[in-house]
């Protein structure tokens, strides 16, 4: 976990804190606190102030009239937990006089705080926190609280061209990563072996960090490693594989379908194929701002579903930023409560395409687990990949 602010993020963070300023001011919320312990809410707080990890108790302030508010404990301010703040206050042992002091100067009227029922990227504020700034700050302050959603959402979901700058580096690493690897699917060798080649030449390439869901399989099966699998002809080789540059994660699929003489490339897997591509495309084509994130999660599986094969038990796509499973609108059930899916999508969010075929929830004895996932910006046109995809499956003769 990163202590310090990185120099290369400056500019993002001022980005990000504009974002939320200006989502504030929309809303009309006074002010955004971000209250948090050790190690708390570490998303957020790299977000909109560089660091990772908080040492002691800590207060962020964001306002809707552009004060940018740090409250922090002498090491933090050491850290430099503060490099992207206007105002800084520090304090010995105890937060609260100087949180006081702060409040009565902002008086705001109406606070947003880190809790939501339904974005997990929202709920940071944990209940011993909130009953802290409840006993410190008293009635006023209960009755100006609510919820930072909307505002960690426009500040996470809505991607700078900074963040799709990194986010495309990360996939274009991660697609090299895969076109390279059919060198390396060799007779004798494991899912296990495959996964430390993949996750080391990321980190060749300029990842932090590479980690792969591996499945090696033959028809019906849907087992996930690595395992330590010796992958055999006749099997599957499908990579769910993430990689992480400058603070921001890629998440693709990839194929491969290892051939010999008593193995032959199935015609069941080239349908399957077939209809996870036109989905993925079909996907891509109605990736537009305005259009509904369960309403793209049906259609696109709907089209699949047109080649006879039955829509997986997930949604079809999440957002991607920060973390692998961004904040925001996913492409996904209406009726889910924990990921939700009734937003309109806006342009430059970034979001995964992600058909897939036995592989969660509903195996079928027939066909092989498999599945495209691409990475598309949302555009006026469409989606837009920032990746290339793969066009058709990479058969490994041997």
């Amino acid at each position: 976990m990163r202590l310090f602010p990185s120099p290369q993020d400056a500019d993002l963070i001022k980005e990000k804190q504009a974002q939320a300023i200006a989502a504030m001011d929309r809303l009309d919320i006074d002010a955004w606190l971000v209250f948090v312990r050790e190690g708390g809410d570490s998303h957020i707080v790299s977000t909109i102030a560089g660091p990772e990890f908080i040492v002691q108790n800590a207060a962020l302030m964001l306002t809707r009239d552009g004060r940018r508010i740090a409250i922090l404990e002498p090491i933090d301010i050491q850290n430099g937990a503060g490099t992207h703040f206007d105002e800084i206050f520090d304090y010995e042992r105890d937060i609260v006089p100087r949180l006081r002091e702060v409040w009565a100067s902002v008086a705001p009227k109406r606070i947003a705080l880190n809790y939501s029922r339904q974005h997990y990227a929202a709920d940071g504020l944990t209940h011993g926190m909130y009953l802290r700034l409840a006993e410190a700050l008293g009635s006023d302050f209960e009755a100006a609280a609510v919820s930072s959603e909307d505002v960690v959402l426009a500040t996470r979901a809505v991607k700078t061209e900074t963040e799709i700058a990194r986010l495309t580096k990360a996939c274009e690493i991660t697609v090299q990563v895969f076109e390279e690897l059919a060198a390396h699917i060799r007779p004798g060798v494991t899912d296990s072996e495959l996964g430390a080649i993949a996750a080391a030449r990321a980190r060749e390439l300029g990842a932090s960090a590479g980690e792969a869901s591996i499945a090696v399989n033959g028809p019906g099966r849907n087992e996930k490693g690595p395992l330590g699998k010796v992958v055999e002809a006749g099997q599957v080789v499908l990579f769910d594989m993430g990689v992480l540059y400058e603070g921001y994660h890629s998440d693709n699929k990839y194929v491969w379908y290892v051939q010999d003489r008593d193995h032959p490339f199935p015609d069941i897997l080239q349908r399957q194929w077939d209809a996870c591509r036109a989905s993925a495309d079909y996907a891509l084509a109605i990736l537009k701002p305005g259009e509904w994130g369960y309403d793209v999660h049906d259609r696109a599986w709907a089209k699949l579903e047109e080649f006879d094969f039955p829509r997986d038990a997930h949604s079809y796509g999440h957002q991607i930023g920060r973390q692998v499973h961004d904040a925001g609108t996913w492409l996904g059930d209406a009726d889910n409560p924990y990921r939700p899916a009734k937003g309109r999508l806006e342009e430059n969010m970034v979001f995964t395409l992600d058909p897939t075929i036995n592989r969660v929830g509903r195996p079928d004895p027939d066909c092989y687990s498999m599945g495209v996932e691409d990475i598309a910006q949302v555009t006026p046109e469409g989606g837009r990949l920032l990746h290339r995809p793969q066009s058709r499956i990479t058969v490994v003769d041997w």
